[in-house]
């Protein structure tokens, strides 16, 4: 949307043609708004649920899209970015652990990962609500696109309740019987005897379980267990990295700072940048959609690998195309040949970066980490956000052209970490995923853990302590 209100006269001249740091501004309020939201995150859905976390986060958007549609300066514009900023962290770090808790085995892998495209079809409807609306002569033509992006959130309210609560939160609240009935409906036509189903119960009861002895009460040392362990260590890396990734790997520009880059290329007027923008979109989320189901059957490391390749490659033609077309303006095929590629950097984000991306940060978490790394994710996600919503508008007004280079250097050192550090998480469980950070050592010390828990429990579930370190 911020890139079609761009294309906007109506807009530009209502803000005062927004540009360098200001421009930065209105971008970059979104990040801000979600950063002081992140602390939010696991208290409210590890504590209420995942559906509430979502709730919560869709109300907030809610508002934050009327006070935009509503905006009569710039201030209030920016703080309704801002809110609706808050609200977005919500959802997302709430929706992807629901989905990934939720589904079924045989498809967690695509479920996850299509949870990430819905940003794509978001943006396509704002693409081309801003293109039907440019032409209006009046500030409708940016409110309208304003007040719009809270329906979303209105159909999530209105539908969240219908969908079930995760199992695994339900049991970590003791509510197993519940669980039990969610895992019997939903995975095996309402049979609780269903051998899939007790595997599923059993798994998840014993992994909070152990999870619960070595938990801590404190919310600083909680956060604290993401550095205790070499297994969790890696993991905090791999959610930073992983957030770097996602918003400094040349997107960042392309997705809040099109109309400048068709600027520079020949292609300034209203009509041609919001077309670009909402078609772009389109092909953007149709690449989305197919490349969330190859995460189950190629992998989740060789997508990411394969992506930065091909972001790389789309990267180097648009900065030639740019700079081509800087030094002699007549030459059109060199604007062309830029759109072409700023067509093509969506899919080539899309094999790796987006769906992929998002199953990958969900299931390298335990249960117990899996709402507060993702606390962690958004964390360095909206940081990265706002690095770049306000360091791009002034490097593209002083460098042009040549601040693309940066992230041609940037994608390689990404590849680089990604090929060295990143494990593959193909084929095993939600719950067995941990063995490849962990090690089948870090069992025996949690193990251990259950055992001196065990001494103040009564003989019912000491037995079942039995049960679970059997299974382990």
């Amino acid at each position: 949307m911020m890139n079609g209100l761009q294309a906007v006269e109506k807009w530009r001249e209502y803000f005062g043609e927004p540009k360098g740091a200001t421009l930065g501004l209105f971008n970059g309020a979104y990040p801000i708004g979600g950063l002081i939201a992140v602390p939010f995150v696991s208290t409210i859905s590890d504590r209420f649920g995942r559906r509430a976390g979502i709730a919560t986060g869709a109300f907030v958007c809610c508002v934050g899209a009327a006070l935009q549609g509503a905006a009569q300066n710039l201030p209030m514009f920016v703080i309704a970015r801002g809110i609706i900023g808050a609200g977005s962290v919500l959802i997302n770090a709430s929706g992807a652990p629901l989905i990934t808790e939720i589904a079924h085995p045989k498809h967690r892998t695509t479920a996850t990962a299509l949870f990430q495209t819905s940003y794509a079809l978001g943006s396509i409807i704002s693409a081309w609500t801003t293109f039907g609306s440019f032409r209006i002569n009046s500030s409708a033509s940016w409110r309208i696109p304003s007040a719009l992006q809270g329906l979303p959130s209105v159909i999530q309210l209105m539908g969240i309740w219908f969908v079930p609560e995760s199992p695994r939160w339900l049991i970590s609240k003791d509510r197993d019987q519940e669980a039990l009935r969610m895992l019997a409906k939903y995975h095996a036509e309402g049979n609780e005897q269903d051998p899939l189903v007790q595997f599923e119960y059993n798994e998840i009861r014993d992994t909070i379980a152990v999870d619960r002895a070595n938990e801590s009460q404190n919310i600083l040392l909680a956060y604290w267990d993401f550095m205790r362990t070499p297994g969790n260590r890696l993991r905090f890396f791999i959610l930073l990295w992983c957030a770097c990734i996602s918003q400094m790997s040349g997107n960042a520009f392309i997705s809040y700072y099109l109309s400048p880059i068709l600027a520079a290329a020949g292609l300034r007027s209203s009509l041609q940048q919001t077309l670009i923008n909402a078609t772009s979109q389109m092909l953007s989320w149709f690449s989305a959609l197919y490349f969330a189901t190859l995460p189950a059957k190629v992998g989740r490391r060789k997508l990411f690998l394969w992506a930065l390749i091909c972001v790389f490659v789309c990267l180097i033609a648009i900065t030639t195309g740019s700079a081509v077309f800087a030094i002699n303006p007549s030459n059109k095929s060199a604007g062309y040949a830029v759109v072409a590629f700023i067509y093509l950097f969506s899919p080539a984000y899309n094999l790796g970066l987006n769906g992929n991306l998002g199953l990958y940060i969900t299931e390298i978490l335990p249960y117990n980490l899996r709402l507060r790394g993702m606390a962690v994710f958004q964390f360095w996600t909206l940081g990265f956000i706002a690095l770049s919503t306000f360091a791009i508008p002034v490097g593209l007004e002083n460098m042009a052209w040549k601040f693309y280079t940066i992230f041609i250097g940037w994608v390689v050192v990404e590849f680089a970490v990604v090929w060295w550090l990143y494990p593959e998480t193909k084929g095993p469980s939600l719950e067995e995923i941990a063995v490849i950070f962990d090690g089948p050592q870090r069992y025996s010390e949690k193990i251990a853990a259950l055992t001196q828990h065990e001494r103040g429990l009564g003989e019912d579930d000491k037995s079942h302590g039995v049960e679970i370190k059997e299974r382990v």
